[in-house]
């Protein structure tokens, strides 16, 4: 039987199946080297709500120790700065007071930190990992070893603005989650947080393992974001970065998928795409019809605003 909608609970309609074998070399591709035996928990389906379209993992399993500590192994899985970062400081500075904010999951504290220059804003942050909130700590920056059941608890209602950075494609339940978040909000508060759009622009080529469980639990558009407001009770606004132009993603994806990811850079592209032609044109009907956000094409991420009325 496949699992309801984690969001609104509407029912679910599978459209395919996807093997841990098929994601063990997907992860292979992109790191080059194996995720550990057991680092990848199954096989899972992916399931599209019938009622707001998000499409989510089923069963909602995400990976565990053994996976994120082989991923974050990596220097490339680590972003060492975010578009909306910069979006998100220009929301609060245009609310002109004083505000309380809070970001779940804050880390090092890398965020937190770009807000020292607005002074109006009272800046916490909490954290599992004891080793990130003592760097953060360190840093002379408010962040605590804390769960957001403990905060609701001591701090229910008081805060102006929730941040979430890249959480709420990765959890088991993202309902229930951010229903709890809403449960931080003072009157006219609102949660921020930042989510992949999906389909990415590179999944007209081929699947983003990056983008599928056990990473990436759902898979979020406008049609969701929608839907998750809905459930939640709260007015929603979305911002994106400019997308890249069709021909420049069309060029990088053509040779992507003749020579392989990133081994085609600049003007050696070029006769990669002559030769390939017709895959060419293809790819970049793809990118033209690309679905369009707010009037613009969409890009691969969104910063999403979830703000009460009252």
């Amino acid at each position: 039987m496949t699992a309801n909608c984690p969001v609104c609970s509407g029912p679910g309609a599978v459209i395919r199946h996807l093997g841990a074998d098929e994601i063990a070399r997907g992860l292979n591709a992109v790191f080059g080297a194996p995720p550990p035996a057991g680092a990848v928990p199954g096989d899972y389906d992916i399931v599209r709500c019938a009622d707001c379209a998000l499409v989510y993992a089923d069963p909602m399993r995400a990976g565990g120790a053994a996976f994120y500590d082989w991923l974050t192994s990596f220097p490339k899985y680590h972003a060492q700065g975010r578009w909306e970062w910069a979006r998100i400081k220009n929301v609060l500075a245009a609310e002109a007071r004083p505000l309380r904010l809070l970001e779940l999951g804050a880390g090092q504290g890398d965020f937190l930190a770009t807000l020292k220059d607005l002074p109006q804003v009272t800046a916490q942050g909490i954290d599992l990992s004891e080793s990130s909130v003592k760097k953060a700590q360190a840093r002379g920056l408010d962040v605590r070893r804390d769960t957001l059941e403990q905060v609701i608890t001591k701090a229910a209602g008081t805060y102006d603005a929730v941040v979430l950075s890249h959480v709420l494609e990765h959890v088991a339940t993202p309902g229930a989650l951010m229903g709890a978040v809403k449960n931080l909000l003072a009157p006219k508060g609102r949660i921020l947080f930042s989510v992949p759009y999906s389909p990415m622009s590179r999944e007209y080529l081929q699947d983003d393992v990056m983008n599928l469980p056990p990473h990436h639990m759902t898979r979020w558009n406008i049609q969701a974001l929608d839907g998750l407001a809905r459930v939640l009770g709260l007015d929603l606004e979305t911002w994106m970065p400019k997308a890249k132009a069709p021909w420049k993603r069309a060029l990088k994806h053509t040779c992507d998928k003749v020579r392989g990811e990133g081994r085609v850079r600049g003007l050696a592209r070029l006769p990669v795409v002559l030769a390939n032609w017709g895959d060419f044109r293809r790819i970049l009907a793809d990118h033209r019809n690309r679905e369009r956000v707010g009037g613009q094409m969409a890009a691969d991420t969104v910063l999403v605003s979830l703000k009460k009325q009252t």
